[in-house]
This record gives C-alpha cells, structure tokens and sequence, in this order.
C-alpha cells in the first residue's frame, strides 16, 4: 500500500522558511522545515487512499496502534502494549489512555472497530481493504455483494472496553505488526464520517486527526497547492515532535525544485533523472548526496482481463502467453535504466532488492531472482507464434503512463521504437496522462499496457506477491495465474505461513510462476538520488509503508 500504493512520482523536496528564527534548546525547533511534493493531494481519507503522496499526509497527521520507527521496526503508538496467543490467532491491543481526536473527542477502541469495518465492506470501495483480509470472516463481506451490518459485526475485532480490543485472525500472520501501521487500519471517528459522507476526506475540514500533526487553518482545500502542519495539541507524544510547523506546496516541475534548492528556498531535492542527476551531483553547497532506495518496482501491466483494451485484437493478443512472453523479451531494460533513471538497477523479479531478508539473512530478490533477459531473436520467434495462435498478422496497443513524470514519457518514447523494430507487426500508442488519471484507468482496466510503479507497505515479500491473488484489489490487469495462485496459498495459509524458510521457498515459486507465465513485465528497482542540505536532520526515511516521517524532523 507504497505500499502504500507507492505508484510515486519521485522523491519529495523538503526546505526551511528562511526568515523565522534560528532553533533553540527546546525539544521543537522555530524554524520550519517544509515540504514540495511532485503532485496533488487526491483525499485524505486513510481507507480509500491508493497513492504515496496522499499517504505522506495522511501518515503525518493521523495515526494507528503501530507506527515504523527509524531503525524498521513496528513499534506501539496509540497502543500501550500489544500481546499475541501461543497460536498467533489471537491480538490483544491494549490502547493509550486519554487519547483525544483533534476535535476533542476520545478516541478508543470502537474507533478501530468502525474504521476496519468500513474498511471491509463492498459499499466502500476501499482498494486497501484486501490488507485486513487475514482478520477472521474480512475475506467473506469483502466477496458479498452488498453487507448488512450484521455481516459487518462478525468482523475480527471486538472492543472489549475503551482501551481495548481484541482481533481474530483467520491464519496466523507473522508482519501483523506491521500491517497495524498501514493507514488502512486506521481508527476513524464514526460520528465525525458518517456527518460528512462522501465529502469526507475531500479536504482538511473535513478530516479528523489523531497524528503528530494537524494542517494549519483552512489547510488543504481540496484544490490548493500550499497549506501548512502544525503540531497537534492533542497528540499523546507530543513532546518528541521536532517542529513546530511545516510548510507544505506542489512542485511539479523536477527542475524548478532544483533551483528552488541552490537558492537555498528548500533543504532537499530528489535528482530523479540522468539529465538532473549528472547536471547536479557535483553541487557541495551545504550539502550531502543520498541515494534513497525506495523499495519500489518499475513495471509493465497486461491488461489480460480480456475487456477496456483498445481493440478486441489487443484484447486476444495480451491474453496470449507467447505474446506477453515476446514483449518480455524485446524489453531492453538496461537501455531503460541508463535513459530514463539516475541510479535505479534492472529489475530481476517482482520484489525489490533490499527491502526483506530470508531466514539465511540473503536479500530476499537475489534469492528468488527469475532470469529476466533481452533476447530479440526468441522474442520474434514467439511474436510470430502468438500472432498465428490468435489468428492476426499486427497488432495495435496503447501504452498508458504518466504525463507527470518525465522519465516517464522517455521510457515511453524508447518503448514504442524499440519494440516495433523488435517485433515486426507491432504498433505503440502512446497514451500519456495526469497521475491520478492513470490510477483511474488502471483500477477500471481501461488500458493496454500501462507503466505502474508499487512501492512496499511493510519490509516483508508478500507486500508485492499478494497483488496478484484472488481477491486483491490490486490486480488491474486480471492476471490469474495458477501456480502463482497455489504458491500464494501456501505461504500464506498454515503450516508454511509460521516457517520463515517455506514461506520464503512459496514466495520464490511466485516469482517464478510470474516470470514463467509472463504475468507481468518488471522493469526496474526504483533508488532515487537527492540533494540534502547538511542543515536538515531527524527526517526518516522508509523504503516501505509511510515514505516520510515528519515526527522528528527539523533544521538545525
């Protein structure tokens, strides 16, 4: 749900308000630190948000049982303690006492009930709802058509007293810690969403906060690109907040963020790339070079759902194996890496290197890397099978990508050449579109092909390999694979789900299944490089779940 649905942009860009006072001795620092993110808020409703920017907000200024801490470890925020049964079935939270939402009201235990309720019922529509799908009976509402709350009520989680709940899982689930810092799980104040409906989360009046921060005034209007956080009275640690306020705008242009940093106006900028990244690596002013891995894959998605192609022909050609296997071939993802990235590396499979570990302590994608090659000559060969199979001599695709993004459209540009000279018959269209558009057209499989990017939740595997399951609400291009299908269930059901080195075994099948299958094309592993000023420190930075946490940051 990075993650969050991390289909992200690129890195944000943070800076300082360069008139307001030095920093003193205090725990919270006066000088603001401010942040430039590369497109619009789309909601700020933590059960229906899919995107990495929105959750950026959303994870600062609201708040679950655990949050991740700077070293990766989920740790307890509005939770006191939290206790598991010998069977790993069973969770006891215990809360915070004198939790208070940001308009005053407590916050207890039925507000997690509520919120992962709503979460789980069809009417809501939640993308992420498939992350609660191993509490006990999710699975079941989430697949009615329509749930009474009855059906709600048999949900896995009770509210034993103000402070406490109790979650039935159906399987035990060894990263549940983790998925209670996802901000689909959430607490929601019943009363507070139920006045305003639909509306709410449509702008920052219309939300209710529980996090480190709460946006300033009027805050985020719905259509406004600057607003501020300040930090939230209420907030049961607010004392290890480090700032004060920070100051939040769009910036949609990569190299006005650039100059807007050698100007001294903001404390860091991502070079996201070749051309930023070779212009820029060299500037030292005040500043350091990071490389932040992202725990984020470039891919291709088929749409293999056999409807909202561009033509039936397109239609029958993405569901041909042989087909999907050609494009695989003739995708030369070194030219793409060295063209449209700065530091990024070729994809080897679904899950990103250096994001888990396996039970031996080896990088989780080298161990079930899948030999992802670029061979032409096989890939005509299989080219002019499918064709035969599907009774067509061309093919006509459209290529859906994101108009806010520039790297984006260079990977697009050096598609639609190097694949038509690679399989004879073949033509690209390039269909280039607002982010948030492309999020739309993939949720409906309204495309072709359509270049996603999916960034970890937690720093666990099945974070990527469940997109594809059953019942995921993720799958856009309806891939139904049934060894990868078999190699999910087993890791995620009993007896492999508690054996780290089963597990890990099923999630190398899934790789493979999707690599065999040519479900997918990966493309590369997202590292973005950035400019940081030396001035900037406590800003935490994870390549899985909530991108940035704003809890610590400051300028010294």
């Amino acid at each position: 749900m990075k993650n969050w649905k991390k289909v992200t942009l690129g890195t944000i860009a943070l800076g300082s308000a360069a008139l307001l006072a030095a920093c003193g001795q205090s725990s919270t620092t006066s000088k603001a630190p401010s942040l430039a993110v590369p497109t619009d808020i789309t909601t700020l409703d933590s059960t229906l948000n899919t995107d990495t920017y929105s959750n950026l907000f959303i994870g600062n200024v609201e708040e679950g049982a655990t949050r991740v801490a700077a070293n990766g470890k989920a740790v307890n925020a509005l939770a006191k303690s939290i206790s598991e049964s010998s069977d790993g079935l069973t969770w006891t939270i215990t809360l915070r006492s004198g939790l208070k939402w940001s308009n005053g009201d407590a916050l207890t235990a039925k507000d997690f009930v509520y919120a992962w309720q709503r979460a789980v019922n069809p009417a809501t529509g939640s993308q992420y709802a498939y992350l609660l799908g191993n509490i006990q009976n999710a699975n079941k509402i989430m697949g009615l058509k329509t749930a009474t709350q009855a059906d709600l009520d048999t949900l896995g989680v009770k509210a034993v007293s103000d402070t406490k709940l109790t979650v039935t899982l159906s399987q035990p689930t060894p990263y549940f810690k983790f998925l209670l810092a996802e901000s689909v799980y959430y607490p929601l104040n019943q009363k507070f969403v139920e006045k305003y409906g639909k509306s709410y989360g449509t702008s920052s009046t219309k939300t209710l906060y529980d996090g480190p921060f709460i946006f300033k005034g009027n805050g985020w209007t719905g259509t406004n690109e600057s607003f501020k956080l300040v930090k939230n009275p209420d907030y049961y640690d607010k004392k290890d907040v480090k700032s004060n306020e920070i100051d939040l705008q769009v910036v949609k242009n990569p190299n006005t963020a650039v100059q807007l940093y050698k100007e001294g106006k903001l404390d860091q900028v991502s070079l996201g790339s070749p051309d930023l990244y070779n212009a820029n690596k060299g500037y030292t002013k005040n500043t350091n070079l990071v490389k932040l891995k992202e725990s984020t894959t470039d891919y291709i998605e088929y749409n293999q759902t056999g409807k909202g192609t561009s033509n039936p022909t397109a239609a029958k050609a993405l569901q041909n194996q042989k087909i999907r296997e050609a494009i695989n071939l003739a995708t030369d993802r070194s030219a793409i890496v060295a063209q449209s990235t700065a530091v990024s590396t070729v994809a080897t499979g679904f899950t990103p290197t250096g994001m888990a570990q396996t039970q031996s302590g080896k990088d989780f994608a080298k161990y079930a890397a899948q030999p992802y090659t670029y061979n032409v000559e096989k890939a005509k060969t299989l080219w002019e099978e499918g064709l035969k199979e599907i009774g067509a001599t061309s093919v006509n695709l459209s290529y859906e990508t994101d108009a806010d993004s520039p790297t984006a459209k260079t990977q697009a540009d050096f598609l639609q050449s190097s694949l038509a000279k690679a399989l004879p018959g073949l033509k690209i269209t390039e269909k280039v579109v607002p982010f948030q558009q492309r999020l739309k057209d993939s949720a409906a499989h309204n495309f072709d092909l359509v270049n996603s990017l999916w960034g970890g939740d937690y720093a666990e595997p099945s974070t990527f390999l469940q997109l594809f399951a059953a019942g995921s609400g993720q799958n856009d291009g309806g891939v139904n694979n049934t060894a990868y299908q078999a190699a999910w269930t087993k890791a995620s059901t009993l007896p492999d789900v508690t054996n780290d080195a089963a597990r890990n075994a099923d999630y190398k099948a899934a790789e493979k299944a999707l690599y065999d299958q040519s479900s997918i094309n990966p493309i590369f592993f997202r590292t973005t490089p950035a400019l940081r000023n030396t001035a900037l420190k406590g800003l935490t930075f994870h390549g899985t779940g909530l991108e940035y946490d704003f809890k610590t940051v400051y300028i010294k």
